[in-house]
């Protein structure tokens, strides 16, 4: 019958797998049976580096069946070993990936350089920037020149607030040019990221720099 998760238990003897595949070598074994709802699988976790601790356990069990043992398990991997290594394949590509997009998503927020001066870049700011540029360029198409500061309709100079706080004067080519910039750094990132998501394997180091876009000066 089920037990508690003990790596000094007999369940430690069962197949080298974690929970979810686990689960997933029981649902090929047992198809009528639905996963927590008629067994439920876990393992342990090291609470240091959430590292997996040891084989998977099942700790519930209302199968129609026998309580299976671990030669019964090592038994059922055997049988369907393909169908299992292909599941958890898929599983860690479908994580890597997502993680691939986390690291895009940060690395597009965490600020771009233009002209020397870091800029913020969160969805937001990016948002903004764009709304602006495309307010500058229709400015230039009525007449708008370099110098001009006012070139927002405004009684006084535009300026854009830097990362650092900072104010710096943007007259419309300017303007225009850092909409055009945080565009340029956002979808550099995007291209990156959707060529690691293309190599097969995808690199464990995908976090190292030498596979996003170099920071420009603008």
């Amino acid at each position: 019958m089920p037990t508690t998760i003990s790596p000094d238990s007999a369940n430690a003897l069962n197949p080298d797998l974690d929970r979810e595949a686990l689960g997933h070598l029981l649902s090929l074994a047992y198809p009528d049976a639905s996963a927590g709802q008629d067994f439920k699988t876990g393992h342990l976790i090291d609470d240091s580096t959430d590292q997996r601790l040891g084989s998977a356990v099942i700790l519930k069990w209302h199968v129609d069946a026998d309580f299976p043992s671990p030669n019964d398990l090592h038994a059922m991997l055997d049988r369907h070993r393909d169908a299992v290594e292909a599941f958890v394949a898929a599983r860690d590509s479908r994580m890597m990936r997502k993680a691939v997009d986390a690291a895009r998503d940060r690395r597009i927020a965490d600020g771009f350089l233009f002209d020397g001066v870091a800029y913020q870049s969160r969805p937001g700011d990016i948002d903004k920037i764009s709304r602006w540029a495309a307010s500058a360029r229709n400015a230039m198409d009525a007449g708008a020149t370099s110098g001009d500061y006012r070139w927002h309709g405004q009684d006084y100079d535009f300026v854009w607030i830097a990362a650092d706080n900072g104010s710096h004067r943007l007259d419309a080519p300017t303007m225009a040019a850092l909409g055009e910039a945080v565009l340029a750094h956002e979808q550099g990132h995007i291209l990156a990221a959707r060529l690691i998501k293309d190599m097969d394997p995808i690199p464990a180091d995908y976090e190292n720099d030498s596979y996003w876009p170099v920071p420009s000066g603008g």
